[in-house]
């Protein structure tokens, strides 16, 4: 077999080492985020063009910069990857394999609710309409997760976890979800004073983002979970996990308007004044009378226009 057959095999067989549902899903994982990358690639472009929004196009590399951080986000939520469903390993770290096919993911999941949430306060939407992005959002990813936990086979959540519905933790996709939401409104916060290659500077806070709002928003969780708490104990930290994210988000939506503008309404124009009766009719005030002219002795001689007699 010539050479570069061989390495086309051990190439294959390094990618399609699981069992058919895991390559299906790897596949089908790796073509929608393909996909999706190129829409927000266009999609960016178009903002930058017409509108001068380079915030797309940060948030697509901050993504990016995430991604490398996922595996200290795994560690901490507790998912791993199913035996056989990590072909091309990128990178291991804390026990976890980083399979470049996950990559694929991240642009879309940070871009699509990141860029919601910075045109919600860019364009002033109303709270309803900005707090709509997150049960829209969890819902696509909890369909999303089971399909790849129970269909492909993909990864699950290992360990004590709170709310856990069916192998999967109720608490994370909640959290999940808002960690990109606080990173659009990060940028909204920072496109007020950032502007042109500034943005470069950005980049080591917004790529951190995902790692640390997640931490920032679930860590009561993330501490439970490693505990000897009871699964009581653990129901009940779970749910005031999901109250914080709920107050969180709530919070997001107080900066902005409670409903849309009001149509300014133009004011008629007066019309024109009509003399009143009482101005036209009232006569002109009377003249003063002059002053009679003084005749006493110590006055002063005034002029007579009265001809005299000689």
């Amino acid at each position: 077999m010539p050479p570069h057959d061989t390495d086309a095999v051990n190439l294959a067989s390094e990618i399609l080492i699981g069992t058919t549902r895991q390559n299906v899903g790897n596949l089908a994982v790796a073509l929608v985020g393909l996909a999706s990358t190129v829409v927000i690639i266009v999609w960016a472009a178009r903002e930058y063009r017409t509108k001068h929004r380079p915030q797309l196009w940060i948030l697509l590399a901050a993504s990016l910069l995430g991604w490398l951080a996922d595996s200290g986000a795994r560690m901490l939520i507790g998912l791993q990857a199913d035996p056989g469903a990590n072909g091309l390993i990128l990178y291991r770290a804390f026990g976890i394999d980083m399979a470049i096919w996950m990559g694929f993911m991240f642009p879309p999941y940070i871009c699509f609710i990141g860029y919601s949430t910075f045109l919600a306060f860019e364009e002033g939407w109303t709270r309803r309409a900005f707090r709509l992005i997150l049960p829209v959002a969890v819902t696509i990813d909890t369909a999303g997760e089971y399909v790849m936990i129970h269909g492909a086979h993909l990864y699950s959540y290992t360990g004590r976890q709170p709310l856990d519905l069916f192998g999967l933790p109720l608490v994370w996709p909640c959290a999940i979800v808002t960690t990109p939401m606080l990173t659009g409104a990060t940028v909204a916060l920072l496109s007020r004073h950032v502007h042109g290659r500034t943005w470069l500077l950005t980049l080591p806070l917004l790529g951190s983002g995902y790692i640390a709002y997640l931490a920032a928003v679930s860590w009561p969780s993330m501490v439970a979970r490693s505990t000897d708490a009871s699964s009581t104990a653990l129901t009940i930290i779970g749910i005031a996990t999901l109250g914080g994210l709920l107050a969180t988000v709530h919070l997001l939506g107080l900066f902005l308007p409670e409903g849309p503008p009001r149509p300014r309404t133009k004011r008629p124009p007066e019309p024109d004044r009509l003399p009143a009766a009482s101005d036209t009719d009232r006569s002109p005030a009377p003249a003063c009378a002059p002053h009679p002219p003084h005749t006493g002795a110590g006055s002063r001689r005034t002029h007579d226009p009265r001809p005299s007699p000689l």
